[in-house]
């Protein structure tokens, strides 16, 4: 019976151990590699997308996604350009 309590507590120490090094190294890097990678990758800001708003459903998306009228009015998609048409 004692063999089998030290073989419980041996496997969790397993565990723990492995659990402990994926949230150390992510990515599967080791070493100092990796966190002068993670390091790097924090540093780095992501480019900001400005935002617009369609003139017929007023939803927010990103201005690359947008449909413009000859006014210059922004709409989501061709359909809410062609229901806003007169």
């Amino acid at each position: 019976m004692k063999y089998l309590i030290w073989l419980v507590v041996a496997l969790a120490v397993v565990v723990w151990l492995k659990r402990a090094k994926k949230t150390i190294m992510p990515g599967g890097m080791g070493g100092a590699a990796g966190s002068a990678g993670s390091r790097q990758s924090k540093s780095q800001v992501p480019e900001v997308e400005h935002m617009v708003q369609c003139a017929h459903c007023n939803i927010h998306f990103p201005a690359s996604e947008a449909v413009t009228d000859a006014s210059g009015q922004v709409f989501c998609s061709v359909e809410h350009l062609r229901l806003s048409a007169p």
